[in-house]
């Protein structure tokens, strides 16, 4: 792809977000961070999430993508606002049979 340079105004928090990240991540800087996001943007902006609650409990969950569309019965949905990171990291879910279906490229 031809890169252009293209100047903005950025929200000073988001810069210094996308700053940290870029370093974290060993990547070329804050352009890299706002590319990458804005490719996850354009690669979801036109998807659908659509839920139905049935009854006992369970949520049809339908997710319509351009040429896809993908069905899911989930029968009990948690959320948790306070936990610790330290039980939800690969080496701890891996083992017992959790599999990473997605994760976010970094760079």
């Amino acid at each position: 792809m031809t890169r252009v340079k293209y100047t903005t105004n950025l929200d000073a928090e988001l810069l210094r977000l996308a700053k940290e990240k870029a370093e974290q991540c060993d990547m070329d800087g804050a352009n890299a961070v706002i590319e990458a996001a804005l490719r996850v943007y354009f690669a979801n902006c036109s998807t659908q999430v659509w839920e139905k609650t049935m009854q006992g409990g369970w949520i049809k969950k339908m997710i319509v993508r351009p040429g896809q569309v993908i069905f899911e019965s989930i029968r009990v949905r948690k959320v948790k606002a306070r936990y610790n990171p330290k039980y939800f990291t690969d080496e701890v879910l891996a083992p017992k049979g959790w599999t990473k279906v997605w994760k976010m490229k970094q760079g």
